[in-house]
């Protein structure tokens, strides 16, 4: 049982660490290197998928400007995401057949 004469107060501690043996901090106690390592391979798994939503959005403001130049001109982008669309599914075929599949 707590005494009551002994205010509940928490105050905010130092992390125990022990020295290492060149005088440094103790290995594993965390660093700038370890958030660089983490910012990283955060940025390195948000990367692609960013990329492809500013390309799409910037795709439909470009569309949507040339519609306003001349209705025909907004036919080359939708064409060239066509054009696109097509290649990456014929390489696609080619380097991921399914198993039993010969090559042509």
């Amino acid at each position: 049982m707590l005494s009551t004469t002994e205010p509940l107060v928490y105050h905010q501690q130092e992390p125990q660490q022990e020295p290492s043996a060149r005088g440094g901090p103790a290995p594993g106690g965390g660093g700038c290197l370890e958030v660089w390592v983490l910012t990283r391979a955060a940025f390195g798994i948000l990367f692609w998928p960013l990329a492809a939503l500013i390309g799409f959005v910037l795709a439909v403001v470009l569309v949507l400007f040339l519609f306003t130049v001349h209705p025909a001109l907004a036919l080359i982008p939708v064409a060239a995401i066509g054009v696109a669309l097509y290649l990456f599914a014929r390489w696609e075929q080619r380097h991921f057949r399914p198993p039993g599949i010969d090559p042509p």
